[in-house]
């Protein structure tokens, strides 16, 4: 497995695994993604400003968006940030199918954990829905802790987390 960069090549494929990802959050019960967003221009937009993906045999399996931001769905928390520190954002990350459960989103984590370390930073948040178990359960795995709920563009509320890289 490779991680790198995403290209505009990869377009294709990374909507794709997005589209597994609506199906299964559908499926599942879990109002998140359920309408164009994650869309095709969020992706290009993406493309060169931190969009990431992990590619095996020739083929994407995964796809993250991580950058050194400030997320301004993350200034009103219902809850308390460990710190106040800048970040490293980790947004839409999703894993196709036939890969789910083999370890692969926590490889997002660990490249997010280098670049916050080149770059002198030390804390990586995420969100998630409250019902997307797998995504909190890799969380927490990884560290994470839950801080509070956060609310995003369209006013749905989601679980904010955080991961002080010079606590662990």
């Amino acid at each position: 497995m490779k991680i790198r960069e995403a290209e505009e090549k990869d377009l294709k494929q990374i909507m794709e695994i997005i589209a597994e990802a609506k199906a299964y959050f559908r499926a599942a019960g879990i109002p998140q993604w359920q309408g164009e967003y994650p869309g095709v221009e969020d992706i290009r937009r993406d493309i060169g400003n931190g969009g990431t993906v992990i590619e095996e045999n020739g083929k994407i399996i995964a796809y993250c968006f991580i950058a050194a931001m400030d997320d301004p769905n993350y200034t009103d928390i219902e809850g308390e940030w460990c710190n106040h520190r800048p970040y490293i954002v980790l947004h839409r990350t999703c894993v196709s199918s036939f890969s789910k459960g083999k370890g692969v989103g926590r490889q997002f984590v660990t490249y997010a954990t280098q670049k916050a370390q080149q770059s002198g930073i030390s804390d990586l948040r995420a969100d998630t829905h409250e019902k997307n178990a797998s995504m909190r359960r890799m969380l927490e795995k990884e560290g994470f802790l839950e801080c509070g709920t956060i609310f995003v563009a369209d006013g749905s509320p989601r679980v904010a987390c955080q991961l002080v890289l010079d606590e662990r």
